[in-house]
Formats: structure tokens, C-alpha cells, sequence
């Protein structure tokens, strides 16, 4: 290798490296995407996920500042896997979890037929779970926390 050329490669990689630090706007655009990934990574799902558990959605609602304290389980739940109640802030929650997406899209619906006139349904429904809540408001706020789609129907 002749002289010039070893000159020649050390020369070009600090070119190369003043030319990655002269600009200002890289590192802030780059800080910028850093920022816009963490706080997209953050979001709940849209469609909320699936869950294995109630106690494993009653754990993710405490995570995002829902505490739903005082789980009870309840035995056969008709057209659910799982299904219990809890209380936040002396409301009931109950939620259900289902073997299929289908089953966890009929229960709003056998919900509304069950409570026809008598009371408003207000849920979240998630890819394979359900967390019915005491009114609209409840359900909107568990849902920025665990995503999925808020139903609700007028009694």
C-alpha cells in the first residue's frame, strides 16, 4: 500500500464522522423518532389483546392506575372460559374471558337482552375478553389503558 493511500483512508473516515456530527437536525430527528417509538410502543393494542386470566387483565388494569380489588371468581360462567368480579372504588367490574373472539362479541349483545330496560350495558370488549363497567366513562378509561372497543346501550 503506497503512502497516499494510508493517508487516504484515515482522512476519509474523519470526514465522514465530522460529516454525521455537523448536522443538527439528524440528532434531533433522531431523538424525535426514539420518542415516537416509545410512545407508540406504550399504547394499548387496538383491539386490546387476548388474555389468558381475568387475574391476568385485573393485573394490567392495576399497571395503568385501575385498582380492581377484591376479585371473585364465578362458578360455570355461561358461554365464558373464566369469569369474576372486582371492585374499583366500590363498582363492580366483571370480566370474562372466552375460548373464541365470536364468543367475546356475543356477550355485549346477551348482556343488552339480559338487561333490557333495567339497565345500561357499558363494556370493553378485547379480542377474547370482556370487563363490563359501571357506566360509559369507566369503560372509555379502561380502555386507553387495556384498549379494545368500548359498547354501550342505553337501558
Amino acid at each position: 500500500m503506497t503512502r497516499a493511500r494510508h493517508l487516504l483512508i484515515p482522512t476519509l473516515l474523519l470526514a465522514a464522522a465530522l460529516t454525521g456530527c455537523s448536522s443538527n437536525d439528524e440528532p434531533a430527528a433522531a431523538a424525535s423518532a426514539a420518542t415516537t417509538t416509545a410512545a407508540a410502543s406504550s399504547a394499548p393494542p387496538v383491539d386490546g389483546g387476548t388474555y389468558d386470566t381475568p387475574l391476568l387483565l385485573v393485573d394490567a388494569l392495576k399497571k395503568g392506575g385501575v385498582d380492581c380489588t377484591g376479585y371473585s371468581a364465578i362458578a360455570q360462567p355461561t358461554g365464558a372460559v373464566a369469569r369474576g368480579n372486582c371492585h374499583v372504588a366500590g363498582e363492580e367490574y366483571t370480566i370474562g374471558i372466552y375460548a373464541s373472539a365470536a364468543d367475546a362479541r356475543a356477550q355485549p349483545n346477551n348482556m343488552v337482552e339480559l338487561l333490557d330496560g333495567v339497565s345500561d350495558v357499558d363494556m370493553v370488549l378485547g379480542r377474547n375478553w370482556t370487563i363490563g363497567t359501571p357506566d360509559e366513562p369507566s369503560a372509555r378509561k379502561v380502555a386507553g389503558i387495556l384498549g379494545g372497543e368500548v359498547f354501550h346501550q342505553d337501558a
